[in-house]
């Protein structure tokens, strides 16, 4: 369920959702319904050792198992990069937890993926000395080497979100997105990005799915799917659908199926707060963004997964941008104004340090 914002050089993606498949074809997974149909049952055989371990165990070996091999391809599948565009849109997310839109020296991304929010934060001049963790050794390593391309000069560290290895009070700025929707113990993190924020520090997690959100994006995805298989039922199966596992080796196939296994909560927005005043943070605050335009995302992602390349006309992908973007204006103007803070699909949490 990560989320952010163009794979392809010049053409945009639709911030906020996948591009809906990898450098390799890979579905995003919506359900185990869907793993099932497209690579077969679940099978972690030849990835993972389960033996004799606790289930949080398993949970972050699978972790790193599914985002060690993402890290090639993930910026490309989830629309990622690092130009005005994505920087407007990690600092857009910023300001609605931080509006007056300061400075922080010390910023450290916990869970950091490739980079999306720390490296384009540190691009609009929020960030200055930048640190980043993940529990996967490949993303660190890609957000660190990303950082360079962009002449940024990131200190990474592969590290557990539940013990992270800095003293206490490192930092003045600690964020995260679409993170914590990864992490098995919750009060524990909590409690670590508390520990390593400086008296009066700021924390920002963004991108975390709602939980009446995601059942609605669910609902959206499963349409799209229904869709798809009518108009290849009328058209053939053979002109409109891709195979969606193309080009995998089988350890990759198990690799891949195990997307359906790394996302392991969503939220109502007063469930975040109370993580975070349970770990000691005050000024506790969530705001909610993105219901029409997350709707015509995921359904233009979904499409777009499980067609055949040259189905969708060439100006498509320009076309879904804009239409993203119009969506999102109207969610931001209008529908905020009508539709419960809940329904949303999109939290973002900003909390300060005690002291």
């Amino acid at each position: 369920m990560s989320r952010s914002a163009a794979g392809v050089p010049g053409v945009p993606g639709v911030p906020g959702v996948p591009r809906a498949t990898g450098a390799h074809g890979v579905p995003d997974v919506t359900d185990a319904t869907e793993v099932q149909g497209a690579t077969g049952v679940i099978d972690t055989t030849g990835v993972i050792d389960t033996t004799g371990v606790t289930n949080n165990t398993t949970v972050k070996a699978q972790q790193v198992a599914y985002h060690d091999w993402e890290s090639g391809h993930y910026d490309h599948k989830w629309s990622i990069s690092f130009d005005q565009r994505c920087i407007d849109y990690a600092y857009g997310r910023f300001r609605k937890a931080v509006p007056d839109g300061r400075r922080f020296d010390r910023a450290l991304e916990v869970g950091c993926g490739t980079g999306f929010f720390l490296l384009n934060l540190a691009q609009a001049g929020v960030v200055g000395a930048a640190h980043c963790t993940d529990i996967s050794k490949g993303m660190v390593d890609t957000c660190v080497a990303n950082g360079a391309r962009l002449g940024i000069d990131v200190d990474g560290r592969v590290a557990d979100a539940e013990s992270l290895p800095y003293d206490d009070g490192s930092f003045d700025l600690v964020v995260g997105h679409a993170v914590v929707h990864h992490l098995p113990d919750l009060p524990a993190a909590f409690a670590e990005l508390c520990r390593v924020l400086e008296p009066g520090g700021r924390l920002v997690i963004a991108g975390e799915p709602t939980r009446t959100g995601d059942r609605i994006a669910t609902q959206v995805k499963r349409a799209a799917r229904i869709g798809v298989k009518l108009l290849a039922a009328a058209a053939g199966s053979e002109r409109i659908l891709a195979d969606p596992t193309a080009g995998l080796h089988n350890d990759e196939r198990h690799t891949a199926a195990l997307e359906a296994e790394v996302d392991l909560h969503s939220f109502d927005p007063p469930d975040l707060e109370a993580l975070a005043n349970s770990a000691g943070f005050t000024d506790v605050r969530t705001v909610t963004e993105e219901l029409t335009a997350n709707w015509f995302g995921w359904a233009t992602r979904t499409v777009e997964a499980m067609v055949r390349p040259g189905v969708l006309p060439d100006g498509y992908p320009w076309f879904a941008y804009h239409t993203w973007q119009r969506l999102f204006a109207f969610d931001e103007v209008v529908a905020q104004r009508l539709v419960p803070k809940g329904v949303f699909y999109n939290c973002i949490l900003t909390a300060t340090a005690p002291g």
